[in-house]
């Protein structure tokens, strides 16, 4: 099992050498920007014909055949649940036209991100970032292996700094000692200078 969750539309993902062995679960929150409710399966071929766990919907495509028993489809439906709200689906479609429409690639919005990113771990080494240089950097920005779109940073001040951030209308999140920075296709290099600045108000 693949968890995609922190991959799928974060950068570029080509697993068709193992798509016969593997299983691939993703979906259309975080970095496809379609939010909670579309998530999908990728199953090895013939995997499950009839799954144990399953709703109605999975015989959806059978319904004209013979009454009695359970008709399973042989496509991915075998695997849906019951009657679901499907405007995550719209949600997703209409983000994947809008990036294409952009000419927009995962791979180039991976890049902007990690430029940003890269911006923002400088300024905090530097200093630049006031109180951020005595974090640590949990994550740091490395070369240009894969990597999440968040900039993680440790220190016994994090919950306090993130509501000082949110009285200067800068959101990050924490969990425990550990707060947060997102950076994705809607920021820019002029965010990440506000962001420093804002940062180097911090005590």
């Amino acid at each position: 099992m693949v968890d995609g969750y922190h991959g799928f539309m974060a950068t570029p993902t080509d697993l068709s050498a193992v798509a016969d062995k593997i299983f691939y679960l993703a979906g259309g929150y975080k970095y496809a920007m379609a939010g909670e409710g579309a998530c999908f399966l990728h199953a090895p071929p013939g995997f499950g014909p009839r799954p144990v766990v399953t709703g109605w919907f999975a015989e959806f495509g059978h319904l004209e055949g013979p009454p009695g028993g359970v008709q399973y489809r042989t496509d991915g439906g075998r695997f849906w649940g019951a009657t679901f709200d499907a405007s995550a689906l719209y949600r997703f479609n209409a983000v994947r036209r809008m990036l294409e429409q952009h000419g927009l690639t995962t791979a180039m919005i991976a890049d902007h991100a990690r430029g940003l990113q890269a911006r923002f771990q400088t300024a905090i080494q530097s200093n630049e970032a006031g109180a951020l240089a005595g974090a640590q950097i949990l994550n740091p920005v490395e070369g240009t292996a894969p990597r999440a779109r968040f900039l993680a940073l440790r220190h016994a001040d994090a919950p306090r700094w993130k509501a000082a951030l949110q009285e200067m209308n800068v959101i990050a999140d924490v969990r425990d000692d550990v707060i947060r920075f997102g950076f994705s296709l809607y920021q820019s290099e002029d965010d990440v200078e506000k962001l420093i600045h804002a940062c180097a108000r911090l005590s």
